[in-house]
């Protein structure tokens, strides 16, 4: 019977996949694979055996998805892996699931390792209000702050960050958020792991960043709204919301209007965001 496999892969120390996962890969013939350069290394260390290695990259997914399809249909049993970690998580692969639902071929998780819930569990965060995961954020600086000051105000964020972009991304973040609580996970299960408790000030100090990264960002402890919630302070932010929407309606943009009521009551655009959002 045909069947697309959805296989977790280590993030960093190859002893950390499931034998679940290893008898799987070792049965298959076909493996759709992000990086068949890594996987090859796992095939070698744990002599998973001969395979037949197909590229499934962001870049041509969906070119692959119809050869992959067609080894389905004729009854094949095919794995799909990430470089590491769980397929689809800010991982390609999306596209190939969707289309195997939509022909009606069945579909088996084969769970395994995430730096997200990595990360999380070594944190000491406390997850009964939730979290998002925002996996990459765009590139674009105005789509990020768009991103950014949307978030529900309440939760803790999660990003994931290659090292050569994480210095500019700390700016952006400090600049569209303020400064802000931060928990580091890097080269996680690698030899250089590192877990820390920071915020981004501290971290646009450090001269250079190894290795991939998961960065944990925690809410804003907003004194403007917390510490001042006496009657005379709410009919105050009541008439500043209706101020803010006047000048929307007469044109100004989001960003204008912030800095104008800003420099208007001596107040933080950075709250102001919070409390207009």
């Amino acid at each position: 019977m045909s069947c697309l496999f959805v296989v977790g892969l280590p993030i960093g120390n190859l002893q950390d996949i499931t034998l679940r996962a290893l008898e799987v890969l070792r049965k298959v013939k076909y493996v759709a694979c992000e990086d068949t350069r890594s996987f090859k290394k796992l095939i070698n260390y744990y002599k998973l055996g001969e395979k037949k290695l197909i590229s499934l990259h962001k870049n041509n997914e969906k070119k692959r998805v119809n050869q992959i399809l067609e080894l389905l249909k004729k009854g094949n049993e095919v794995a799909l892996v990430s470089e590491s970690g769980t397929p689809l998580l800010s991982d390609p692969g999306a596209f190939l699931v969707k289309s195997v639902y939509e022909n009606c071929i069945k579909i088996v998780p084969i769970p395994g390792v995430s730096a997200l819930t990595c990360a999380l569990s070594v944190s000491g965060i406390f997850l009964n209000k939730g979290f998002i995961f925002l996996g990459f954020l765009p590139r674009k600086v105005i789509e990020k702050e768009k991103l950014l000051i949307n978030l529900p105000k309440d939760m803790p964020f999660v990003i994931f960050e290659a090292p050569h972009r994480f210095k500019r991304t700390l700016k952006e973040l400090l600049k569209i958020l303020g400064n802000r609580k931060c928990f580091l996970a890097r080269e996680l299960t690698k030899v250089y792991e590192e877990l820390i408790w920071s915020d981004f000030e501290t971290l646009l100090k450090r001269e250079e960043f190894l290795g991939e990264i998961t960065l944990i960002i925690m809410p804003e402890e907003n004194d403007f709204l917390e510490k001042n919630s006496n009657k005379e302070t709410l009919v105050f932010i009541e008439n500043l919301k209706k101020e803010f929407q006047t000048l929307r309606a007469q044109g100004f943009k989001l960003k204008e209007s912030v800095k104008l009521l800003a420099k208007k009551y001596k107040l933080s655009s950075k709250e102001l965001y919070q409390l207009f959002s």
